[in-house]
């Protein structure tokens, strides 16, 4: 029953995966017809990578798109039509990475889809990104960590430079423990990387932060999706007291070696906060 079990996610996986490449060539030539070229990020970009006996399943389609034409991309987006698309839009790379749109866009390049050419990060600047966003969601999908290794490990000519020099010395750091939390918990070869016969220092505060997410029972959720229901809301409350400390040090620009992570905790606790109220006076007066 297992194995039969396993057949049928597989295959509808693999299904799902067709379905998401036609809605991704289609959003493509949606935003060409309207002057815009947007780069593909995450889901498909990095799913490609994967071995057919692990698929990847992938969800919505991560759009980034230049500052200037993020408006008109918004509205494109929110039209019945293109809902259906399921397209996340970013306005730029925002908090996921301080290389400049121009220099970013410039060293991307072109996979088609059927006879579609879909923009993607060149493998060392979406590396960045992977490592950065799996951070910032608090790192409570241990199984993304597959990401960063496939993505290096399928590009023999990775620029270790490129990826690591192009940004802070902290955020350098985080990408460097991201990597090492890839080789500690899946075991994964680091052959003709830097890492290879190097150590790579992790802090004990960030392992610990780490089991303790992927011990947890309960997901991180918007408060806003669980407001027909008080116990959730209470979850989702003490979900977020005290804040994630490895997406508190990140949302702050945090250095993951500083002694304590308190600072940092309080600072996005009140910045969370204060987005939220946002959030709750838009829905609540409709604008």
């Amino acid at each position: 029953m297992t194995v039969f079990n396993e057949l049928i996610t597989k295959n509808w996986i693999a299904l799902h995966y067709k379905v998401q490449e036609k809605k991704i060539a289609e959003a493509f030539e949606l935003f060409r017809t309207h002057g815009i070229e947007p780069i593909l990020i995450k889901g498909w970009a990095v799913a490609r990578l994967y071995p057919p006996e692990r698929p990847r399943p992938f969800a919505d389609i991560d759009l980034c798109v230049d500052q200037k034409d993020f408006e008109r991309a918004l509205k494109i987006i929110q039209t019945e039509k293109v809902k259906r698309l399921n397209i996340d839009l970013h306005c730029g790379l925002r908090h996921l990475d301080t290389v400049d749109w121009e220099n970013l866009f410039e060293n991307s390049y072109l996979e088609k889809i059927d006879e579609t050419p879909v923009r993607i990060l060149r493998p060392e600047d979406h590396l960045r990104v992977l490592c950065v966003h799996w951070l910032n969601d608090g790192a409570a999908r241990k199984e993304r960590l597959w990401d960063i290794y496939y993505l290096f490990s399928n590009n023999p000519k990775f620029d270790w430079n490129r990826c690591l020099e192009q940004v802070s010395e902290t955020r350098r750091r985080w990408i460097i423990c991201t990597i090492g939390l890839a080789k500690r918990y899946l075991s994964i070869s680091m052959e003709n990387t830097p890492f290879e016969s190097n150590k790579i220092d992790i802090p004990e505060w960030l392992i610990k932060a780490c089991e303790k997410e992927w011990n947890s029972t309960h997901a991180l959720k918007p408060i806003q999706s669980c407001l027909n229901s008080p116990k959730e809301i209470l979850i989702q409350l003490k979900k977020r007291f005290p804040p994630n400390p490895i997406q508190a040090t990140v949302e702050t620009e945090g250095s993951f070696d500083s002694r304590t992570r308190i600072q940092y905790q309080i600072r996005n606790y009140f910045e969370r906060a204060f987005q939220s109220a946002k959030r709750f006076k838009h829905m609540i007066l409709g604008r």
